[in-house]
């Protein structure tokens, strides 16, 4: 009997922000070409997991939701179980003949013809495709990701991005403003700037970086109301990028730069392109500049021969710069990456103690610095309202998904600004009290 009902699919996305723009791409085209998304994965046809395949948690995440989406098919729930993403490009291999519950593992060129392939899972055919449909948005109505490169340059020596993602290749400029501007007309307010290496965006179209030319661009557009650039690799921030985060009214306060360490000997070994100093002067730089920066950063702890007085100069630096907020990893030793020949390492006891004692330092930082904003006022972006209906809302100084969160009590309007007074505070939450709304 032909079936007359939409047939549906489930897509998990797992990892980064650039996966989920690729999911978003995915169930664009599936909706296109006459599937109907579900977010409810026992009524789905088809299962389809977009893996991440960063580091060695990621990966085992990915490969349990593939199992999970398996159990499902061996119930009779679903009828096929599809992987790509990044896990699926770096082992596509390995994963057709060691996880044979996956019925295919797509490597990420194949994304683009994913409605093809849900097709031929389902032992289904047609004559053509559509090729080119709007990406469907997974964020909220007023903020979305805006990815404009893809692909990494650099060599960092515990990273397999460039073996998995390829080389630093950028979007145009124009297709980066026709994107933006589609995204305004829905209801976006705040673009979020993502890529695995922000700062060179454009080097490889245009002969040199198109970064601030590109930003300047997107903050002409009527409805563009925040500017957010992720992923800023310090080696390479310039002169030019300093004087646009200080001067246009559009791009946030809130620089997003990945350090992963300050002590020279671990940074050399990391082949990170810099140094302790030039670190120091960047940050004294774009603090004087950009009077209230937000500043967010990440590091690495246990990286082969990370000594214990190398980890103590990385919590002095953390002391010391006070970032609002940071992230601490512990090192995954990844196949392909020169840092997987090292020598030195560092035991997992000791890896876990360093974690453990950055963590408390920066929630302490953190802390701090919300308590010192009590009695303020802010300008916070409403993301949405909570069951009990209160309102959770963010400052300039915070990016979507990673950062704290301000609960808002009093009248104001989800995906609109708000005027609000700060009344308490804890290590990544403040609470507030809305004033009036903002246009």
């Amino acid at each position: 009997m032909t079936q007359t009902k939409p047939y549906k699919v489930h897509l998990v996305n797992l990892g980064c922000p650039k996966n989920l723009v690729d999911s978003e791409k995915m169930s664009g085209l599936l909706q296109g070409n006459g599937y109907e998304l579900t977010s409810d994965p026992h009524e789905a046809d088809v299962v389809v997991v977009n893996t991440c395949g960063f580091i060695g948690p990621a990966k085992e995440e990915s490969i349990q939701a593939i199992l999970e989406a398996h159990r499902l098919k061996a119930e009779g729930r679903v009828q096929a179980v599809i992987a790509t993403g990044c896990l699926a490009q770096r082992y596509q291999e390995e994963l057709q003949i060691e996880l044979p519950e996956a019925d295919q593992i797509l490597p990420l060129a194949e994304e683009a013809n994913i409605a093809a392939h849900v097709d031929r899972a389902l032992g289904r055919t047609r004559d053509s495709y559509i090729e080119s449909t709007p990406r469907l948005q997974l964020t909220p109505r007023h903020w979305a990701y805006l990815r404009i490169s893809d692909g990494c340059d650099h060599q960092c020596a515990f990273c397999a991005i460039p073996a998995i993602r390829g080389k630093h290749h950028s979007e145009p400029v124009d297709k980066l403003v026709e994107e933006a501007r589609h995204l305004a007309e829905r209801g976006v307010r705040e673009l979020v700037l993502i890529s695995q290496d922000s700062v060179r965006y454009g080097a490889d179209l245009y002969g040199r970086a198109q970064l601030v030319p590109l930003m300047e661009k997107l903050g002409t557009i009527e409805g563009i109301e925040w500017l957010r650039l992720m992923y800023t690799y310090p080696a390479f921030w310039t002169e030019e990028m300093i004087t646009l985060f200080a001067d246009h009214p559009k791009v946030c306060k809130y620089i997003d730069m990945p350090l992963q360490h300050i002590a020279d000997p671990v940074l050399r070994r990391m082949k990170r392109a810099t140094t302790r100093q030039k670190t120091l002067d960047l940050l004294d730089e774009l603090r004087g500049r950009i009077p209230g920066v937000g500043l967010r950063s990440s590091f690495i702890v246990g990286f082969p021969g990370e000594s214990e007085a190398q980890f103590e100069e990385l919590l002095a630096f953390v002391a010391q710069t006070r970032f609002d907020y940071a992230t601490a990893f512990l090192y995954s030793p990844e196949e392909g990456t020169s840092a997987y020949l090292l020598e030195g390492e560092v035991e997992e006891e000791v890896v876990a103690e360093r974690y453990r004692r950055i963590s408390a330092l920066q929630e302490h930082i953190s802390g701090e610095l919300n308590h010192g904003l009590v009695g303020t006022r802010q300008q916070v972006m409403v993301d949405e309202r909570t069951p009990e209906g209160q309102h959770l809302g963010r400052m300039e100084r915070d990016a979507p998904e990673i950062d704290g969160q301000v609960l808002i009590e009093g009248p104001v309007e989800v995906g609109q600004f708000a005027q609000v007074e700060i009344t308490g505070a804890a290590p990544y939450e403040l609470s507030a009290r809305a004033l009036q709304s903002a246009p």
